[in-house]
């Protein structure tokens, strides 16, 4: 069999085949004189050599199927019979038993390829079928089956002259077995490779050393180029070669120093000294070494991973100058599954040489899991290796999400077209918090969620501060319950009183009492109304009120009558009660200087809140100043929606919420980005998102604000300037 390093194409085989035809037909005339072959002795070895060289050029090179080792076995078989050995002399009889000793070998060959072709068809992985198939290619062999007439005819017909039989057999051992065309043609072949090689891929340099797994480091050769997302060809001590995509350069002393990914093991080795790295860059081998190790095409390799990493967060150093930015995805590929990261920080570090350390990026991922549209992001149970690649997403496109009824999409991955859904009725059963600074997104994000309840049938009960949802809601027909002018007028009265009477103010509390036994009918029948009716939205809007508590009072008397209804009708309806400026409503005891009496009030809508889910009413608590309000509601809320924020005590309650990595990007966050954690978001990890400025609500926003009046201090601004138990008077 011709080894593989004698593999070469079928033009070179067919030149070989015509130089093996020339040498033998030369011989043939000076040994029989003949121009051309005839039927007799003389020319068997001649047409012996041709059915060789046809068999082992062109029709079997690499190896022997069934099929041709029995149709050749055949061809010798026929010619070994009806060779005429009469004229031989004294050698005929030597002659006669190796002629059939050839015979029965071929024989042999025979009923091997026929048992081998039956196998094969009978059943293709038969241990018997693959020893024959085994046995007819290695002894099936064209030098085999026709070497023995070749020789029967040389040793018979030339047996007068010894020095033609010699020169014949040499002949035939040397063309024949040797097979010498080929050899030369294949030299040939592999030197013009190799100058060709060393003419277009000069040496740019030796290892220097090898970072196990895959991370190799070079000296580069003086004026030689390594440019990131090159392909190289390295030499290994081993013996084997490999494809090293390069990554980035550093000086060390006068050296430079090239770092590159070893991306493949080289199939088709090419003469290169141990150490040798030689360029053999090509942007489609490149590209299809890349998709191999990613899985996906088009994918960008960005870094690798460095040590300090952690099931939760990846640690990578940046390979090149990518535009990579916080929210960003990343992903890695482990055991054939792609288990993506969020980019959430980044530092500047320095990489550890004999000289000249060299400063680098590493970023900081954390872990969002495994997607898929049904179930969104969940996590991965383990940690990549060193040295593993890391990808950027954004070339990426997802499957969009399997929304099941109630969900809907909350906002978008950064540069991904990943959506991430939120259940609506794990937004409300369990509690939301959305928190984040002015101008941020949350009042956007949160007229959204409104909007969903009420398209999932929910009943939707809204105390707003800031006037603006009953005209940024108008489209739902929404209802405005509210005391009448003259309750609010009496309500205050009645306060100031209890604020100014005499000690303990008995008279002053009673009037007070009887004050809001009066509200509390007139409330009983709106909300009533509003939950057995056909409406989906009700806003109530306390902009006019510019006495605190009695806002309060107000609102507990609302929110006391909802869940009383509530208790009453259990899971009748599903209710949602929306807390707009929530530390107005809601705020911390310990910071919020009201006296005992209206700290009572506060714990009662606090208690309120604790207790809705029991019966269908959830709860979406909005502020912009979450250190002033009350960490007891907070901590009941399952999900949370964070945008911006900069003041540490808030920081330092959301740590309970986030890990420290997603902290620290609190804020950093940009408009319109927020994090998401809880029940409610389809991803088991938190998540950073983002939502698309929408020009339309904007100018529906500005809208509104130029056509509010000018107001007064409101009840949000009273708490930031004014100690909360003092009463301003109408």
């Amino acid at each position: 069999m011709v080894s593989s390093r004698l593999q070469t194409s079928l033009a070179d085989r067919t030149k070989a085949l015509c130089a093996n035809i020339v040498v033998f037909y030369i011989a043939l005339y000076v040994t029989s004189g003949n121009l051309l072959p005839t039927g007799g002795l003389e020319s068997v070895w001649f047409l012996s050599g041709l059915a060789l060289w046809f068999l082992a050029l062109l029709s079997a090179p690499w190896f022997v199927p069934p099929k041709d080792a029995l149709s050749n076995a055949i061809a010798a078989m026929a010619i070994l019979v009806t060779a005429d050995l009469t004229g031989v002399g004294a050698l005929r009889h030597h002659l006669e038993a190796f002629r059939w000793l050839a015979v029965g070998y071929c024989l042999i060959i025979m009923v091997c390829a026929i048992f081998a072709l039956f196998a094969h068809d009978k059943n293709r992985r038969s241990p018997i079928g693959r020893f024959l198939f085994r046995l007819t290619d290695t002894f099936g062999q064209g030098e085999l089956l026709y070497t023995s007439p070749a020789l029967i005819s040389i040793v018979g017909a030339y047996s007068s002259s010894p020095i033609t039989v010699a020169w014949l057999t040499i002949l035939w051992t040397l063309i024949a077995i040797g097979r010498p065309a080929e050899r030369v043609l294949a030299a040939w072949k592999q030197w013009q490779a190799e100058a060709e090689h060393q003419v277009s891929s000069p040496a740019v340099g030796s290892i220097e050393r090898i970072d196990h797994p895959d991370i190799i480091r070079v000296k580069l050769a003086r004026g030689a180029a390594w440019k990131p997302n090159t392909l190289h060809t390295a030499a290994m001590s081993n013996g084997d070669q490999c494809f090293v995509l390069a990554l980035f350069s550093q000086v060390q002393g006068l050296e430079v120093m090239g770092t590159g990914l070893c991306v493949a093991m080289v199939q088709d080795k090419i003469a290169l000294e141990e150490g040798e790295v030689v360029q053999s860059h090509s942007p489609e081998k490149t590209a299809q070494f890349i998709e191999n190790l990613s899985g996906t095409p088009g994918s960008e390799l960005v870094g690798f991973t460095v040590e300090n990493s952690n099931i939760g967060v990846l640690r990578f150093e940046v390979s090149a100058a990518s535009p990579l930015a916080e929210g960003q995805v990343v992903f890695v590929r482990l055991n054939g599954t792609d288990v993506f990261y969020q980019i959430l920080d980044a530092q500047t570090a320095e990489e550890s040489f004999d000289q000249n350390p060299r400063g680098t990026h590493i970023v900081n991922a954390v872990q969002l899991g495994c997607y898929s549209p049904e179930a969104g992001f969940t996590k991965y149970g383990w940690l990549s290796t060193m040295n593993t690649p890391v990808f950027w997403a954004k070339a990426r496109v997802f499957p969009a999400p399997t929304l099941k009824e109630g969900e809907f999409v909350i906002g978008n991955v950064p540069s991904t077209n990943i959506g991430v859904t939120a259940a609506l009725n794990d937004l409300v059963q369990f509690h939301t918090a959305v928190l984040g600074m002015t101008g941020t997104g949350k009042t956007e994000l949160a007229l959204d969620i409104v909007r969903e309840a009420a398209k999932n049938d929910f009943k939707v009960f809204c105390v707003d501060f800031t006037g603006e949802y009953k005209a940024r809601l108008a489209d739902l027909k929404p209802i405005v319950p509210a005391p009448t002018p003259a309750e609010i007028a009496d309500l205050d009265t009645k306060l100031f009183a209890v604020e100014t009477g005499a000690y303990g103010a008995p008279q002053e509390k009673a009037a007070l009492k009887t004050c809001l036994s009066k509200i509390r009918g007139s409330v009983e029948k709106q909300i009533n109304t509003f939950l057995t009716g056909g409406e989906k939205l009700a806003i109530l809007e306390l902009t006019e009120i510019s006495n605190t508590k009695a806002t309060l009072r107000i609102t507990e008397q609302y929110l006391s009558t909802i869940m009383a209804w509530a208790r009453q009708h259990r899971q009748a309806r599903k209710i949602l009660i929306v807390l707009e400026e929530a530390h107005t409503i809601i705020p911390e005891h310990f910071s919020s200087g009201f006296d005992n009496e209206t700290q009572w009030v506060v714990s009662r809508i606090g208690q309120i809140a604790l207790q809705g889910r029991k019966y269908g009413v959830g709860l979406l608590v909005i502020s912009q100043r979450t250190a002033l309000v009350s960490k007891t509601i907070l901590s009941q809320c399952n999900t949370f929606l964070t945008h911006s924020l900069i003041d540490q005590t808030s920081l330092t309650f959301l740590e309970s919420v986030y890990s420290a990595q997603h902290v620290r990007s609190i804020p950093n966050l940009g408009r319109f980005q927020f994090l998401a954690a809880g029940k409610a978001i389809g991803a088991e990890r938190p998540i950073l998102l983002g939502r698309p400025f929408d020009q339309t609500k904007k100018d529906a926003s500005d809208a509104l604000r130029q056509q509010l009046p000018p107001q007064p201090a409101d009840a949000a601004q009273a708490l930031d300037t004014l100690p909360l138990d003092d009463v301003t008077a109408k």
